[in-house]
């Protein structure tokens, strides 16, 4: 039997691989948190599994639809809200907006409210997705950073009730390349070319909407931010330090990213983990969500 070469997984083969590996370790004497899932409808057999073994997770929403897709933000709210309250205790949650109709005279207005009744019903945190920057754009044609100025508001809001900002904001690196098959990660952007960025017209760069979201972490000095799938510089490690070290509200999760790390100098990554231990959160992007389509997910 040929052994897989971790550095050519794909993310379904790497957990597939995963599964099949025989891993004996001791049960840990500490509680377990999953802080990057997507559970969005009650599953007793996934609670009775969670309890069993010792685990929480917080279940992210997020806001993905374009154009003039329907919006099923409310379904997936009123979803997990409900797994949350029959969790006993093993589920947190965070909530999102709709950001497309930034344009609006009172969209931040709109956004705050609705985040208020999601904080009423528990919600710890808000997410904002890569849509942010890589997607949405203005009627002159223009995309959307994070740090617009019409957001203003609603991270002051966030900052104000002591919540925490999720971050999806860019993608990874092969994004923004012409799209090669060979390579590890391309089956997710053949199956969804609208996130290529490669001779995209008006396209910003990854790095600009990077540098976007630190502009929102120098400006929210006390506004808590993680960054999720390690900040989107997995494939960078020093990057996602000089992050972490210029920015003390600045942490990251390794959610969906872990087959990118395996593809890593071993060492290089134990001394990353190592020194930044308590700022990076461990993470699956674990899924049980309310129908096939919402199911699509990276």
């Amino acid at each position: 039997m040929v052994e897989p070469r971790w550095c050519d997984m794909t993310r379904r083969t790497f957990l597939a691989a995963a599964a099949l590996t025989r891993l004996r370790a001791a049960e840990p004497a500490f509680e377990r948190i999953d802080t990057h899932t997507h559970i969005h409808r009650h599953s007793p057999a996934l609670l009775a599994a969670m309890e069993r073994a010792g685990w929480k997770a917080l279940s992210i929403c997020d806001s993905r639809e374009m154009g003039e897709e329907p919006s099923k933000l409310a379904e997936m709210i009123h979803g997990t809200v409900e797994a949350v309250r029959e969790s006993k205790g093993r589920l947190a949650w965070a909530t999102t907006f709709d950001a497309r109709g930034f344009e609006s005279r009172d969209f931040a207005a709109h956004a705050i409210d609705e985040l208020r009744q999601s904080f009423e019903q528990g919600a710890a945190g808000v997410k904002i997705w890569k849509n942010i920057g890589m997607g949405i754009r203005s009627k002159s044609g223009g995309y959307v950073l994070p740090d617009n100025p019409v957001f203003t508001p609603i991270y002051e809001a966030i900052q104000r009730q002591g919540k925490t900002l999720l971050t999806h904001l860019a993608d990874l690196d092969v994004a923004w390349k012409p799209l090669d098959s060979a390579h590890p990660d391309s089956a997710y952007y053949k199956s969804h070319p609208e996130w290529l960025m490669d001779g995209r017209p008006g396209a910003p760069s990854k790095g600009a909407i990077l540098t976007a979201r630190d502009r929102i972490l120098s400006r929210y000095p006390k506004l808590r931010v993680i960054g999720c799938h390690l900040g989107s510089s997995e494939e960078d490690l020093p990057e996602v330090a000089k992050r972490l070290d210029a920015y003390l509200n600045f942490a990251v999760d390794v959610a969906g990213r872990v087959r990118i790390l395996a593809r890593q100098d071993r060492e290089n990554v134990r001394q990353f983990m190592m020194k930044y231990s308590d700022r990076v959160l461990y993470a699956t992007d674990f899924q049980r969500v309310l129908s096939a389509s919402l199911r699509d997910r990276n």
